[in-house]
């Protein structure tokens, strides 16, 4: 089983953090000290690197798309205009329509169907080309004639529209080369500063990377100075921060989203001992389990809380946020996403649990790792979870691939270390024990105005 580290420094609240992976992990410290910053970018590291091919082929097909969709609305607009050739006219847009649609359907992951985007394009460009011939004459007055051309990032020159109509295929017929040279470049060398322009768009990122940040497999790091390399043996990280994500539904958060398919997908997976043992664990403290079922309403697959009895049948999005935090691990359990090649990455999942569930919760995730190997990330600020997840993991033999750390300030900064503690958790109690003493404090001298 590889072993992953990542690193982070002098990033917003984190001065420095240097985080083993190799089971499971327990970060703690006050709000604000980087530990959701931590997993977020680790969420985008580790699908960024294994879906990077995917992104680059996305962000092809949508430029191709782009200048397609403009092509069309260009010579819809002006075959609206001119009446005289229309019915000319519309075979010519029939054709633009015919290839949007294609390039709709049409599933980009190989050179292959690189070579059918690039073929549309040209059609594309052929087709507005000898359209804009046959549409643009005389009657056409000179003010639309400019509209037009410059719509297509074009402009007319000394009025010569043969010309502008040249250089405006031309100016593409190069475009689509260099886009698909610089694809297969990419593709090969997997640059770096590509690899985070990329995952900025396809995870909506509004914020800097860090400039100081590294993943390391077995001791290699993916992020080079120059090139992006993968994960070998870790597909995919799953970022929980708040259980209510599964019950949101359509939404632009990449977090909840991907965790919603994740849950709402049918794997039709045959689970093994191991995971039917823990699953009926899950269903026993649920007295029943999350189903996906049909909405005959929307035409759309809907999970739903039905009882052991079958007397509760309602939308998960409307049991308790406790009841969601069991859920999401039934459902990516049962569709096999918890396994070695997960990262299953969770912010302060006791923050609805009652404290006989806290226990019931780390004993799953303890359990997960030592009979799935899945690994484990969580952010914790309750002493019965941290002591709950320790000892559960030591009584399981599993306590030397736990680790726990501490963010303590760094001096003078304002920012934080994240110390790690190895097995010993009794600073962790210590930063506990000052929410008692301010208790104490406040109970025995009343709160001061």
């Amino acid at each position: 089983m590889s072993k992953y580290t990542y690193i982070v420094r002098n990033y917003h609240a984190i001065k420095e953090a240097v985080i083993k992976l190799d089971g499971i992990t327990v970060l703690s410290g006050v709000n604000g000290c980087g530990k959701s910053t931590l997993s977020r970018w680790l969420y985008y590291i580790i699908n960024g690197t294994n879906n990077f091919e995917k992104f680059l082929y996305a962000d092809y097909k949508e430029n191709i798309r782009h200048l397609v969709n403009r092509m069309q609305y260009a010579c819809m607009d002006l075959g609206r205009y001119n009446r005289q050739k229309h019915e000319q006219l519309r075979i010519s847009i029939d054709q633009l329509y015919e290839i949007v649609e294609k390039l709709k359907v049409v599933n980009v992951d190989s050179k292959e169907q690189v070579n059918t985007v690039y073929d549309l394009f040209i059609q594309a460009l052929n087709t507005t080309r000898e359209f804009l011939t046959l549409a643009f004459d005389e009657n056409i007055p000179e003010a639309r004639k400019a509209r037009i051309i410059s719509y297509l990032n074009q402009e007319i020159k000394d009025n010569d529209l043969d010309k502008a109509i040249k250089e405006f295929y031309g100016r593409n017929e190069r475009f689509i080369s260099i886009l698909t040279n610089k694809l297969y470049r990419n593709l090969e060398e997997r640059p770096y500063n590509t690899f985070f322009e990329s995952i900025n768009t396809h995870f909506s990122i509004d914020d800097k990377a860090p400039s100081d940040i590294h993943l390391e497999e077995d001791g290699v790091d993916i992020l080079e100075t120059e090139h992006i390399s993968t994960t070998f043996n870790l597909q995919r990280a799953i970022y929980v921060d708040t259980p209510m994500a599964i019950g949101a539904g359509e939404t632009e958060n990449p977090f909840w989203s991907a965790l919603r398919d994740m849950m709402i997908s049918e794997e039709n997976k045959s689970n093994s001992i191991q995971e039917k043992k823990l699953l009926a664990r899950i269903k026993q403290l649920l007295h029943g389990e999350a189903v996906l079922q049909d909405d005959t309403l929307f035409n759309d697959k809907q999970l739903r809380y039905i009882s052991s009895d079958n007397k509760i049948n309602i939308d998960i999005s409307k049991v308790a946020t406790g009841f969601k935090t069991f859920s999401y691990l039934q459902r990516l359990m049962e569709n096999g996403y918890l396994n070695t090649g997960t990262l299953l990455m969770i912010d302060e999942p006791e923050a609805h649990l009652h404290p006989q569930w806290i226990v019931e919760y780390a004993r799953l995730l303890v359990m997960l790792n030592k009979q799935l190997g899945l690994k484990i990330m969580m952010a914790s600020h309750n002493p019965d979870m941290v002591a709950a997840i320790h000892d559960i993991a030591d009584k399981e033999d599993i306590l030397d691939n736990t680790n726990f750390y501490a963010a303590r300030p760094a001096p003078d900064t304002g920012l934080y270390i994240y110390h790690e503690l190895g097995h010993e958790i009794g600073e962790i109690f210590e930063s506990f024990n000052i929410a008692l003493e301010n208790i104490h404090r406040y109970g025995a001298v009343g709160i001061q105005q």
